[in-house]
């Protein structure tokens, strides 16, 4: 049975990595709704193609793809983080 929550590519899990960018879009354009629900299928369908492309493609662009993911990643949790503490610490006055 296929389990989505097991697709992980350098300990990163892909469904974590899906619904970050969900996340991000929606927050970024202001979006709810059906249109969320598209854009969740949409990018949960690249994301897992992508990741199946890895295992196919010679080595140098499934490494490359692999540095996408790892960069997305890191810049889905620089932005979090910053949400996160500008919510949280003071403001100077």
């Amino acid at each position: 049975m296929f389990d989505p929550t097991t697709i992980s590519l350098n300990g990163i899990t892909l469904i974590a990595v899906a619904f970050g960018l969900v996340e991000f879009i929606k927050s970024i354009f202001n979006l709810d709704g059906k249109k969320v629900t598209v854009i969740s299928a949409f990018v949960g369908g690249v994301l897992y193609g992508l990741y199946a492309l890895i295992g196919v493609l010679p080595p140098v662009y499934g490494q490359a793809l692999t540095i996408v993911f790892t960069s997305v990643v890191f810049g889905l949790t620089a932005s979090g983080y910053y949400k996160f503490a500008s919510a949280r610490l003071t403001k100077p006055e």
